[in-house]
């Protein structure tokens, strides 16, 4: 997975100009897809495109080797600690799994 840098903030979305300093951003790099849940919610109610998943829930991932933080969902109960890893990108989506 790619993070793009920039006045010390990484991200995973790709942008051409800095929105904190204006610069064009040219620095990026790879990182493992895994990494460590940071937060997460169980979404119950979901809107109608998403109806058929729930309950399922959404995680934010602190990426290792990174300050970069990814919204994933998970197909399995998890805990702010556990170890993460990408497990397939459905339609733009990713599907993270508990490491065993």
């Amino acid at each position: 997975m790619k993070v793009y840098e920039c006045c010390g903030v990484e991200s995973v979305t790709k942008k051409v100009y800095c929105s904190n300093c204006s610069k064009e951003i040219t620095n990026e790099r790879e990182v493992p897809d895994e990494g460590t849940v940071y937060s997460f919610t169980v979404i119950h109610i979901a809107p109608p495109e998403y109806a058929h998943l729930a309950p399922y829930t959404v995680a934010l991932v602190q990426l290792n080797n990174s300050s970069a933080k990814l919204t994933v969902r998970m197909d399995e109960a998890v805990q702010i600690g556990d170890a993460v890893k990408l497990d397939e990108i459905v339609d733009g989506t990713y599907i993270y799994k508990k490491v065993s």
